[in-house]
This record gives C-alpha cells, sequence and structure tokens, in this order.
C-alpha cells in the first residue's frame, strides 16, 4: 500500500469512507425512522444513542489504513477525534439534505440520501488530509454541493409553468373554454382534468354562475332522446332554450337550472341555483365562448399536479 501514489491511496480511502457513509445513512434512517413510528422518547433516545457509538465506533475502527496520510489518526485517541469529525460533519449534511428535502407530502427522493451521506461522509474525511489546498477544495466542494442542493429545493418549490401542469395532468386544451363574464361578474378558474374544466362567475349579492366544459359521454345519467335527464325521484323538466341551448329545470329540495349548448363537439353547461336564477348572464357567457387566455388558467397551476 505505502509503495503506491498517495493520490491514489487517498482517493481509494475517500471513496471507503464515502461507502460506509452510504451504509451507515442508510441503516440510521431506516432506524430513526421506525423509532419515530413507536412515538416513544425512550425509543427515539436509544436507537439515535446507539447509532452514534456504532457508527463512531466502526470509524474508529477504518482509521487504521489511513494512518500513512492522515496524520490525526497516528494516535490512538485521534482515530477517535478523527471518527468523531467524519460522523459529525457528514452526519449534518446528510441532515442539512433531509431537512430541505422534505415537503408537505413527506420527504421527495428518499432514494438519494444514501449517497448523498455518503458525499458528505467523503468529503468531511477529506477535509482532514494534510495541506492547505486540499482543504480548501473540499470546502469549495462543501459548498458547491451545498448551493446546488439549496437551488434544486428552491427550483422544487417552485409553482409549474401553464404547460407543465396540463401535459402532467393530462389535460385537453380544447376544453379549456369561457365565456366573457357578464357586467359586473368575475371569472375565477376552478379546476381541470382529462375530460372536464370548470369555472365560476361570481357576483356580490348573487349565487354564482358555474360553467363546466366536458367531452360528450361524461354524465352518465339515463336521458331520453332529446339529451333529457329521465327523472329519478324529483321532476326534470327540458325546453328549447334558442341558439343551440336546452334549459333543464330541476325540481324538489334543492331546485337547480342547467342551460346547456352542444359545440365543436363538448358539452357547454352553466348552473344556476334555484328557479330565478340569472338567466341572461348564462345566455351571455354561452354565447361569449372562446379558449381561455393563459392569464386566466394561472390559478390551475396551484392544484395538485401529477407526479
Amino acid at each position: 500500500m505505502d509503495q503506491k501514489p498517495a493520490a491514489w491511496r487517498t482517493a481509494v480511502h475517500l471513496a471507503a469512507v464515502g461507502i460506509i457513509g452510504c451504509a451507515v445513512t442508510s441503516v440510521q434512517f431506516e432506524a430513526v425512522l421506525v423509532a419515530l413510528l413507536t412515538g416513544r422518547s425512550a425509543v427515539i433516545a436509544a436507537v439515535c444513542t446507539a447509532a452514534v457509538a456504532v457508527t463512531i465506533s466502526l470509524l474508529a475502527g477504518f482509521a487504521g489504513p489511513a494512518r500513512p496520510f492522515v496524520p490525526l489518526t497516528r494516535r490512538a485517541r485521534g482515530r477517535w477525534y478523527w471518527a468523531a469529525g467524519v460522523y459529525a460533519f457528514g452526519t449534518a449534511g446528510t441532515v442539512g439534505a433531509l431537512v430541505l428535502g422534505s415537503g408537505p407530502e413527506g420527504l421527495s427522493h428518499s432514494w438519494l440520501l444514501a449517497p448523498w451521506g455518503g458525499a458528505c461522509y467523503a468529503l468531511a474525511a477529506a477535509f482532514f488530509l494534510p495541506h492547505r489546498r486540499t482543504r480548501l477544495a473540499t470546502t469549495g466542494a462543501a459548498v458547491a454541493l451545498a448551493a446546488a442542493l439549496g437551488y434544486g429545493t428552491w427550483a422544487a418549490a417552485q409553482p409549474p409553468t401553464l404547460d407543465a401542469w396540463l401535459t402532467a395532468n393530462s389535460v385537453d386544451r380544447a376544453l379549456l373554454r369561457v365565456g366573457e363574464p357578464p357586467a359586473g361578474y368575475t371569472l375565477r378558474v376552478g379546476g381541470a382534468d382529462e375530460h372536464t374544466f370548470g369555472a365560476r362567475y361570481t357576483h356580490p349579492g348573487s349565487p354564482d354562475l358555474r360553467l363546466v366544459v366536458q367531452h360528450p359521454g361524461q354524465d352518465t345519467r339515463r336521458a331520453d332522446a332529446r339529451g333529457c335527464p329521465v327523472p329519478f325521484g324529483d321532476p326534470v323538466a327540458c325546453t328549447d332554450d334558442g341558439d343551440g341551448r336546452q334549459l333543464i329545470t330541476y325540481e324538489g329540495a334543492y331546485p337547480t337550472q342547467e342551460l346547456r349548448l352542444r359545440r365543436a363537439g363538448l358539452v357547454h353547461i352553466v348552473t344556476l341555483e334555484g328557479h330565478h336564477g340569472d338567466l341572461p348572464a348564462a345566455r351571455r357567457i354561452l354565447a361569449t365562448l372562446r379558449p381561455a387566455k393563459d392569464s386566466e388558467l394561472t390559478p390551475l397551476v396551484a392544484l395538485p399536479m401529477r407526479p
């Protein structure tokens, strides 16, 4: 081993520490996770203490082969200092990655935690190598890794672009149609999926008008030849509203009206609460249908996106 080039020996040393770091990080993560699931502070403390003791002992035993090029490990006490330092710095970097990689839905990309832990342990071991240039290079590499992790976490936290959201949720852009808001109404986009797009038109002091654009066949209720839903309990009345529109009135405890328009292979439905809704406003919405602007669809990117 002494006859081999110093650079080669150093590389093997750091690679070995990195492999140990990968294994230790994986085992510690699983052990602490299981302990946390028990919900008992005594179990958590015991597991964490055992993990620290076992890891430092393992590293101290590995410090022997590093004596030729790591001066600190040439003394018995120095081996323990070296092992504790590598563990402290390596674990700190791993915990930092764990914290930054955690989100509202839990840890993302947890499979990357073990190799990241290995890299942190290897960098920590490199810091104990002699020569100032080596330490400066190690510090620079650590800063670069931390910056890359921070940027990646920041980028992942940013909302997706509209096109990315639509693609991830398999939304048919043809569905994204709205009508011009009637006087006094404000358009608010609700949501979209493969077969349906929804929006609301709000007016102070008045019930909302709800617009739904969907592919034919999404309404699985029985219908007659005119497309009028067959009553199942409360009465349903359908009338021709002109210009291709159909007015459907639902009786019962929760009376509502639907103004439907079938056009361009899509079904457009404006729902009004009660029997005295703002039909002129609903007609205007259907009469002014157009593709929604990207600025109007911006609220969609705040909704959940499929992974």
